[in-house]
């Protein structure tokens, strides 16, 4: 039986983050389509304070990490890849993201083949000083040097690690992420969400994302504030595992018209994506936005700022504003009609882009390199 070891996500399942909403549903059809791999996940954090459990046959191991700001997933890694050398003994180790990346010569040292998925140049983000950048650089530079292969999760993260590093080529490939949304008939927890948060079907625009400065959420309230609804609220889904200053500035700005839901996964998130309005994402970097392809599986009308990652979707010409521009998208946000806003075209697009397909090339990948581990 073949073994691949999982590091770099915080834990599955229903945890927040892109890595984590990849993984819960990567792994568990890898391993149902091939009954000869096992997949072993070394998370950081405890589901239900359960430290080893089996999630729709993956085998999750939770390490703790030291809750150090900016080094966690550093240490993490460190110490996860130690583990796995002398315990779980893996033939492919699957790194996610470019801090974690940053171990990938340490990684074919212990004999391991390596995949390093790279998500988005994580740099570019502000909360991180001059030495954290350095670091993130250098783990994107480690995977470029030395992986078996380096994953890109959207054409545009490819074509940014393409004009920064012109050698290697051949051992990157893109496999966009999926995020369709399961979307299942009215339950009586789909009922739940919307009253508890005070809502009805359409009446409030809707931002999920973790409550990140890149993600924009300042100016989408600015831009709410400026171009008031009587009939509509500002819902924005999300949270964040460390409640620093931009948070705490966001939440200042709740009011009866802007609602912070917290975490919502699962049926309550596709709940709202499908009684909402509109889906607005006003972000200032992603890899591959998981959040419009969410919205396109649920029919949501989208308006995006206009960046590499979201026009990949091909939404609508109209559902696209200028990056920062707070007046531009306030004019977007005051027409009568969202519906506008939807997209057949990128629907159909993203039907076809499933988390089954994301799953095949995985397994096609993984069995090439494989085959060739002695």
């Amino acid at each position: 039986m073949a073994r691949i070891c999982v590091i770099g996500t915080r834990g599955i399942p229903s945890f927040v983050g892109g890595i984590e909403t990849i993984c819960e549903n990567l792994y568990p059809l890898l391993v149902e389509s091939n009954p000869d791999l096992e997949v072993v996940v070394l998370s950081r954090l405890s589901h239900n304070n359960v430290n080893r459990y089996v999630y729709k046959g993956v085998n999750v191991i939770v390490l703790a990490a030291p809750k150090i700001s900016g080094l966690e997933t550093f240490v993490h890694t460190f110490f996860a890849l130690i583990y796995a050398r002398l315990f779980v003994r893996p033939k492919l180790v699957h790194l996610h993201g470019i801090g974690p990346g940053f171990f990938t010569p340490l990684s074919r040292l212990l004999g391991f083949k390596t995949v390093v998925t790279h998500h988005a140049a994580d740099y570019k983000r502000p909360k991180w000083r001059w030495h954290g950048k350095l670091v993130l650089k250098l783990g994107e530079l480690h995977a470029v040097l030395f992986a078996n292969k380096v994953i890109c999760v959207s054409n545009s993260v490819f074509e940014e690690l393409n004009h920064r590093y012109s050698f290697f080529r051949r051992k990157r490939l893109v496999i966009r992420n999926a995020g369709s949304l399961i979307l299942k008939k009215t339950r009586k927890s789909n009922v739940n969400v919307l009253s508890e948060l005070n809502l009805t079907t359409k009446s409030y625009i809707l931002a999920v994302g973790r409550l990140d400065k890149t993600k924009g959420f300042d100016d989408l309230i600015r831009a709410f504030s400026t171009a008031p609804s009587s009939d509509k609220k500002l819902v924005i889904v999300g949270s964040n595992y460390i409640e620093d200053s931009y948070v705490a500035s966001l939440r200042k700005l709740a009011s009866e018209n802007v609602v912070f839901a917290g975490t919502r996964t699962g049926e309550e998130l596709a709940s709202l994506y499908q009684n909402a309005a509109l889906l607005v994402n006003p972000s200032y970097m992603e890899g591959y936005c998981l959040v419009l392809a969410e919205a396109l599986s649920a029919g949501t009308p989208i308006i995006a700022s206009d960046i590499a990652a979201h026009r990949e979707f091909e939404l609508a010409e109209q559902s696209y504003f200028p990056r920062g521009d707070i007046a531009a998208l306030s004019r977007k946000l005051k027409v009568s009609d969202f519906t506008i806003y939807k997209s057949e075209h990128a629907e159909s697009l993203q039907k076809q882009n499933t988390w089954s397909l994301n799953a095949k090339k995985h397994q096609s990948l993984f069995t090439t390199l494989l085959k060739k581990s002695p």
